[in-house]
């Protein structure tokens, strides 16, 4: 493998070192939403609607994507250099190479102040489709700012993200810049041949690599087993002579907090027993579920196509006692995204009070995105956080469950509850949805609207077993 450091590669370590580890080795998988999804045209053609209304410059397409290396990046650097040779205001889909390092951000943008180039310099900007700014965002500016160093004499204090929307967050470099170095050691080690410790985190199932990764993780007995357990514990708990779940089972944890340093030992504690539950297989109950005690209820789940910045389908579980009821609120292309959005307000609305369950954070932020989006009664996003039941952070309050991760997948599946399709997921949720705009195959939405039924279904298995069980 070619020797070659590119945003990709700090997205992939961020989420899994053994990613680019295994590539180093010479075998390649590709993640499918970004196989099918995100590289492609329509990406591109997205980006170029956000940017219309600049005065932008296009390089050649190949030296945007992850291939590129060799002859293709020296070409499209070379191209690069002379536009900002230029002063030209907006590079799109422009390449900086140094070394071995290979610069892709969506944009360059020139701004006033001293470079090498003359009175302006550069900065850089990425497009991206999440409303949050995530730090592997702010690494990979940092790593484009040090190539701009390099490049133009002058580093940039500031890294941009543009929303889909068009408008544009910037962050502070200087804050980052220990994560950068660290990440980007990590990163040349690995091109070196040198091996990353096993680490087992949720970020590694967006890896083509996870099954194998688990496999080996559970094998090795690693710590990382554990779920929510911090690189910093595990490496005070090895400190101390603890390396497997197996060893930290077998401890005291009053007597183990001499011993251990930095860490609390009422988080000594929680960790013991998290070990002693993960091989017993058996969940381990801390106190009550704090979940309403009415026998009617409001099931949510939100299906989002992260490329379109679209929320494509809201579904709602209606739960009277004994009996449900399953609605739909469909956005069949993009158009019809606020069409779903005000009939699902508009039902919300006929059923007042009812608690609203959902499985994690998201669905509270796509109701402020959707009423800022398309508008909403007055209060009514503000209602609905009332109303809030996130069965997720109510789990971990009162259950430790025997396993390394928490999604509404692994839990349901724990105690018992199926999907329909056997290759169930939010990732192939998207795919379909994508296959059905293109295809027009109803086939594919009726998989899109059966996934949705089973992750509110499940939601409501888990939340009713906490119920009975956590008492």
């Amino acid at each position: 493998m070619e020797k070659r450091i590119t945003k990709h590669s700090f997205y992939k370590y961020l989420k899994c070192p053994s990613w680019i580890a295994h590539e180093v080795r010479g075998e390649f998988r590709e993640n499918l939403l970004r196989l099918r999804v995100q590289d492609d045209e329509l990406l591109q053609e997205q980006e170029r609607k956000i940017l219309v209304d600049r005065e932008s410059v296009e390089i050649s397409p190949p030296a945007k994507g992850e291939l590129g290396g060799g002859v293709q990046d020296d070409d499209a650097h070379t191209k690069t250099l002379e536009l900002m040779k230029q002063g030209i205001p907006s590079i799109y889909g422009g390449t900086l190479k140094h070394g071995h390092w290979v610069a892709t951000p969506d944009l360059f943008e020139r701004i006033d102040g001293k470079s090498t180039f003359g009175d302006y310099y550069y900065v850089a900007c990425d497009i991206k489709r999440s409303r949050h700014l995530k730090d592997e965002y702010c690494i990979q500016g940092s790593f484009y700012a040090e190539v701009l160093r390099l490049t133009q004499g002058r580093k940039p204090q500031q890294g941009y993200v543009m929303r889909p929307d068009g408008a544009v967050e910037a962050y502070a470099l200087d804050e980052y810049a220990t994560k950068f170095r660290l990440t980007l050691d990590g990163i040349e080690r690995i091109l070196e041949g040198v091996s990353e410790p096993h680490f087992l985190t949720s970020d590694c199932k967006q890896s083509p690599w996870f099954d194998e990764c688990k496999r080996e993780t559970i094998g090795a007995d690693h710590l990382s087993r554990l779920n929510r357990i911090w690189r910093s514990e595990v490496s005070s708990l090895e400190n101390a002579g603890i390396a497997t779940v197996h060893q930290l089972a077998a401890e005291h944890a009053d007597l183990l907090a001499n011993r251990v340093h930095g860490i609390s030992a009422e988080r000594l504690q929680f960790l013991v027993l998290g070990a002693k539950t993960l091989l017993s297989g058996k969940p381990e109950i801390l106190g009550r579920v704090d979940l309403p005690e009415e026998s009617d209820a409001l099931i949510v789940d939100i299906e989002s196509d992260p490329l379109r910045d679209l929320h494509y389908l809201f579904g709602v579980l209606d739960v009277h006692g004994a009996e449900s009821e399953f609605h739909t609120f469909l956005a069949e292309n993009e158009s019809e995204e606020q069409m779903a959005w005000e009939t699902f307000v508009a039902f919300m609305q006929t059923r007042p009070g009812i608690s609203l369950y959902h499985y994690g954070w998201y669905e509270q932020d796509v109701f402020r995105q959707m009423a800022e989006r398309y508008g909403a009664p007055e209060g009514f996003v503000d209602e609905l956080a009332e109303r809030s039941v996130d069965v997720l952070e109510r789990l971990r309050e009162a259950i430790i469950f025997p396993l390394s991760f928490y999604s509404l997948k692994d839990i349901a599946q724990f105690l018992g509850f199926r999907w329909r399709h056997d290759d169930a997921s939010g990732l192939n949720s998207v795919l379909w949805y994508e296959e059905w705009l293109t295809t027009g195959n109803r086939d594919l939405l009726d998989d899109v609207l059966q996934y949705n039924e089973d992750d509110v279904r499940a939601t409501w298995v888990v939340a009713e077993w906490a119920r009975q069980h956590a008492v």
